[in-house]
């Protein structure tokens, strides 16, 4: 068995939670090299991403998805990876978004006030 499973086992976590455990353990391996720019929560209601959706976060930082997954919460914790890459003599930055265990790819963007 798994540290992080043990660790839940002796708390007296849920299986439920055991599972939510382990989808944050795989997606955690996929931001290494990443650092964390925010940790904060989705404003409101959050039933996953759909291209080009927009995701407004409770810190005033706005994202448009990249990619689709599905999950449904109210006001769930959010932590937004960012890594600066170089392509072309140019630097940009790639998003990643992670909300109940999903990771989800974003673009930043702007929000008007």
């Amino acid at each position: 068995m798994k540290w992080h499973k043990l660790l839940m086992v002796a708390a007296g976590l849920t299986a439920t939670a055991s599972v939510q455990a382990d989808r944050t353990m795989r997606a955690l391996s996929k931001v290494e090299g990443y650092v964390v720019y925010a940790v904060t929560t989705v404003d409101g209601e959050f039933n996953g991403c759909d291209f080009n959706k927009v995701i407004k976060l409770q810190n005033g930082t706005a994202f448009k998805c990249s990619t689709y997954a599905y999950t449904y919460t109210y006001n769930p914790d959010a932590i937004v990876f960012v890594k600066v890459a170089q392509f072309q003599g140019k630097s940009i930055a790639q998003v990643k978004l992670l909300v109940e265990g999903e990771l989800m790819d974003m673009e930043p963007i702007l929000l008007k006030n």
